[in-house]
């Protein structure tokens, strides 16, 4: 990353920053910021896309390989 860094509007940034859901937003200098999980993906390079885990999608992966990290309660 290149360029100038405001450290001043970093910090303003994170003292309104607010998490709702699954959203995260701010408010700098007069505007509303609002950062969704495909804006973040798309800035991080990463997919959006696939299955989400959650309580009920677990199940699928107590057995796999790939996720013997995951442990189920």
């Amino acid at each position: 990353m290149s360029g100038n860094i405001y450290p001043d509007l970093v910090r303003v940034l994170y003292t309104n920053l607010q998490i709702v859901g699954d959203t995260i937003s701010s408010h700098v200098k007069g505007l509303d910021m609002e950062i969704t999980p495909k804006v973040w993906t798309a800035v991080a390079g990463l997919k959006y896309d696939g299955l989400r885990i959650n309580k009920g999608t677990l199940e699928l992966w107590k057995n796999s390989t790939k996720c013997s990290f995951i442990e189920v309660s």
